[in-house]
């Protein structure tokens, strides 16, 4: 693989950028774009500023290299989830930002949806449930709320997409208004065991069929940008497990960054009868689909930003993590509802909160109540994907930020009962973009940590989930 390849891994706070030659990273570049909140449960991105980072990215990388576009073998994507973008055909504007994964607006959509008895017609085809983390519900606010959306819709003039749709849209100058069944499968409109857009599903939450791109496999062509090929495009959870290598049946895959996504691979399995718990398409090429199972966390690493951004304001959060882990301190519990509790509960209402607070309780206390409701909140998903699945856990690697936390992976580690494999690269979804395209898996290093019997910790997690589940069931 000796050849240039640049990777766009465009996440929920920036576009980065990178440079992989002969399977090594040699350069990344990172540009943040705004999160703008204008009301409560309510998430945006500017569609327009993301685009606009990235060709910053790109001519920079070039110049800063010397190298042209002839000097480029492919590019490829990987890229938050759910998030949705309209935008016009002809004028290539988008209607409005874009609706974020977080964003909750279309909650009482779902309710509606619920009570007219759709759950579970909508998860035996999509393996998602009614809920506004995904595309769907925000599509059809957006058809509700947004007057542009429907008379778009009408005149055949509108475009729906995921965010890889929308990059692969501006870079080929719209010739190519395509997405692929790893992004296709988290917006409630896509069946994943058809392998195509569902007209029940299209009449149930509003668009056309000629609103939504076209169906290709991961690896495909994806046209060309500055005479580029565009090859290689897959979601970001899903790309971090074929960058992890964890795509064989009962293997684990937590990403622990914004928010969290646990996998487990089941192969060719997408029957489970379990609505506490998600289906999700790994990949399909060449008329093999690989389905997960999926456990979604809403608040990780989001609920560590809001306490130092809003109550604490330590001088190094990171550092102060890595610190406060290996104390003692009160038995604070944390209950993470700050957008809501995703799996197993689903409840997108649920509020936060701090429990058992004292007169003397600190803000170190609150910030390991925090990085304790973590690794429980992966217990409890994990408890469940074993339960539905049947499936002896084969392996368990860890990646993102969070997982950075060497003394907190211990305590993961102790709580499961299961060594974990912890990725020394922290580009994974990137890496596994690229590798769908050269076929190549990449060589990963591992920092292996042993699991070690912790009574105490088992009984702080009982009482946190005796406490969710007083509150949620």
């Amino acid at each position: 693989m000796d050849e240039n390849y640049l990777i766009i891994d465009q996440s929920t706070s920036a576009t980065k950028l990178l440079l992989v030659k002969n399977g090594k990273i040699l350069k990344r570049l990172d540009k943040k774009h705004e999160q703008y909140y204008p009301t409560e449960g309510w998430v945006e991105h500017d569609p327009l500023e993301i685009w606009q980072n990235f060709e910053h990215l790109f001519h920079k990388l070039l110049n800063e290299e010397g190298l042209e576009p002839k000097d480029i073998q492919s590019i490829s994507i990987t890229n938050q989830r759910e998030t949705i973008i309209a935008w016009d055909k002809i004028t290539g504007k988008p209607v409005c930002n874009a609706l974020v994964w977080q964003d909750n607006r279309s909650s009482q959509i779902c309710q509606n949806l619920i009570r007219l008895g759709l759950q579970e017609k909508i998860h035996e085809k999509t393996g998602l449930l009614l809920d506004p983390y995904f595309s769907g519900t925000k599509i059809k606010w957006l058809f509700d709320n947004v007057l542009e959306v429907g008379e778009l819709s009408k005149s055949g003039n509108l475009a729906l997409g995921t965010v890889d749709s929308w990059i692969i849209w501006k870079m080929t100058q719209g010739k190519m208004f395509v997405t692929e069944p790893s992004n296709a499968c988290r917006t409630l409109l896509y069946n994943i065991h058809t392998n195509e857009w569902d007209q029940e599903l299209l009449n149930i939450f509003g668009p056309n069929r000629e609103d939504l791109p076209q169906i290709h496999s991961s690896s495909d062509f994806f046209g060309t940008y500055h005479g580029i090929p565009i090859k290689g495009v897959m979601a970001d959870s899903q790309a971090a497990s074929v960058g992890e290598n964890a795509v064989a049946k009962g293997d684990i895959k937590i990403t622990l960054g914004t928010g969290c996504s646990i996998l487990m691979m089941t192969g060719n399995i997408h029957q489970v009868n379990n609505q506490e718990i998600l289906t999700t398409i790994v990949n399909s090429e060449k008329n093999v689909t690989n389905y997960a199972l999926e456990g979604i966390i809403r608040s990780c690493a989001d609920s560590i930003n809001w306490f130092n951004d809003s109550i604490a304001h330590f001088d190094d959060i990171i550092e102060q993590c890595n610190q406060i882990i290996k104390g003692e301190h009160q038995e604070i519990l944390f209950i993470p509802g700050l957008v809501g509790i995703a799996a197993p509960f689903w409840n997108n209402t649920a509020t936060g909160a701090f429990l058992n607070l004292r007169r003397n309780s600190t803000r170190d206390d609150l910030l390991y109540a925090i990085l304790e409701s973590i690794i429980f909140q992966v217990k409890m998903v994990l408890d469940k994907l074993e339960q539905a699945s049947g499936l002896s856990i084969r392996s368990i690697r860890v990646d993102g930020g969070v997982a950075n936390n060497k003394a907190l992976m211990q305590k993961l580690s102790n709580l499961l009962g299961k060594d974990l494999y912890l990725s020394e690269v922290e580009e994974l979804s990137a890496l596994g973009a690229l590798a769908v395209v050269t076929g190549v898996p990449f060589q990963q290093e591992y920092h292996h940590v042993i699991s070690k019997y912790d009574d105490a910790e088992l009984k702080r997690y009982f009482k946190w989930k005796n406490k969710m589940q007083e509150e949620f069931e």
